[in-house]
């Protein structure tokens, strides 16, 4: 294999750290580099070339779709890898449209990553074996998502995962009750969802939470 520079995005340090030592003991020669967000690894990418971009969906603020959307534009031989804890279809059909070259989820094993990455380094597709076939179809893909939230909305959709009430995500966020409740008022509407769970689904679907 030519030499190996790899970006491994993700806004958890804590799945970076675990990323990083697995991919070390795979690939003891490689150049490897971290962002804790988008904008981080957009800049990254302009003072350092790569050809393996390890991209979590589901970050705050400017989420992965929007990562690789601009990636695929500007870098087009940079080879892309999804990393994500949800196998959704609306998720995932949009991006095999867009043009990434692979996905896992979080939780595949060592050599799973490794033969994950070597296929997409050959000019090769490859998708986990535990996304449904199904969801690839090319009639099942759907178009990427047009409703956009905020930092401060992805903040509090990370709360709602966590089945926090309002109250517990005014105290940690320093805001009020009624501001917290507004907030959520607004999600709802805005993607058409009826509660606090089909939000979460909607949110995981389409790449704010992953």
């Amino acid at each position: 294999m030519k030499s190996l520079s790899i970006l491994a995005v993700d806004d958890q340090s804590l799945f970076r750290e675990g990323l990083a030592l697995v991919l070390t003991r795979l690939f003891p020669d490689v150049n490897l580099r971290q962002a804790g967000s988008g904008p981080e690894a957009l800049e990254m990418l302009q003072e350092h070339r790569f050809n393996l971009l390890l991209l979590d969906i589901g970050m705050p603020g400017m989420n992965g779709i929007e990562v690789a959307r601009q990636v695929l534009r500007q870098y087009p031989d940079l080879r892309i890898i999804i990393l994500t804890q949800y196998n959704g279809e609306g998720m995932i059909t949009h991006l095999v449209r867009l043009g990434v070259h692979g996905f896992l989820l979080k939780n595949s094993e060592s050599q799973e990553i490794k033969k994950a990455i070597e296929t997409v380094l050959d000019n090769r597709q490859y998708i986990t074996p535990m996304i449904h076939p199904s969801l690839l179809k090319e009639e099942a893909v759907v178009a990427a998502p047009s409703i956009q939230f905020s930092k401060r909305e992805a903040d509090i959709l990370i709360y709602l995962k966590m089945g926090k009430s309002s109250k517990e995500i005014a105290e940690r966020l320093a805001l009020k009750e009624n501001t917290i409740n507004s907030y959520r008022e607004d999600m709802l509407q805005k993607t058409k969802t009826r509660n606090v769970a089909e939000l979460i689904s909607y949110a995981y679907e389409n790449g704010v939470l992953g």
